[in-house]
């Protein structure tokens, strides 16, 4: 790479380049790199988990799952934090509001979540399922004989 810095969008076409060459492991550095530079980009997350089930290679799919979800629910939080500390008081009503109609788990998270950390949870519990369960050996396939 060249001493040019590229934005995520370029890095992400530049991924999708190199998947698309079966350039795998080169588009999983640039997924990456696009995930250290925008910690909230889910397009890269997927494509990583994606490239990481085709590779087989379940433990990393798990990691970058988790990795995803934590990511998002530590904006959340960050973002639940600046709200409350501009808005104190606002911030005690709402929080006993929605506690009270259990709008709110008990760390504080609502009990409702985006689609995609939905979705991701549900990959997660196939991944450990995966993980779990090992991989049942392919049978041969009888070979012809020909006839002389």
């Amino acid at each position: 790479m060249t001493g040019i810095k590229k934005s995520k969008n370029e890095l992400l076409k530049d991924a999708r380049l190199q998947e698309l060459e079966g350039k795998t492991e080169d588009a999983i550095k640039s997924y990456n790199l696009v995930i250290r530079k925008a910690p909230l980009q889910a397009g890269a997350y997927n494509r990583l988990m994606i490239l990481y089930r085709k590779l087989k290679e379940y433990k990393k799919e798990l990691a970058i799952i988790k990795q995803a979800i934590a990511a998002y629910e530590k904006d959340f939080k960050d973002d639940q934090q600046t709200w409350k500390k501009a808005n104190s008081k606002s911030a005690r009503l709402s929080l006993s509001l929605a506690k009270s109609m259990g709008l709110l788990n008990d760390k504080g998270l609502p009990v409702y979540e985006e689609s995609q950390i939905i979705s991701w949870r549900k990959r997660m519990e196939t991944v450990q399922k995966k993980i779990k369960t090992p991989a049942k050996p392919q049978k041969k396939k009888p070979t012809k004989r020909l006839k002389k």
